[in-house]
């Protein structure tokens, strides 16, 4: 499924950028790190809220996430 490898892939990129362990962004995120591995591992979608979540985190857009720009 495309959508997953993006958003696993964009998901990992923006957390190196910021210089971010799983475990930090877990926590910052109030997720478990399993979870975070999950999602950038393609193994699982994070529910809309977590996404959310996670681009706040990440200082991104839920758009680049999800890959509908190329934008962070």
């Amino acid at each position: 499924m495309e959508q997953l490898r993006v958003f696993q892939e964009r998901l990992l990129l923006a957390r190196r950028r910021r210089g971010m362990s799983q475990a930090a962004l877990a926590t910052q995120t109030a997720l478990f790190t399993t979870d975070i591995s999950k999602y950038e591992c393609g193994r699982s979608l994070p529910t809309l809220p977590r996404v959310i979540r996670l681009a706040d985190a990440l200082a991104v857009s839920t758009d680049y996430l999800l890959g509908r720009c190329d934008a962070d």
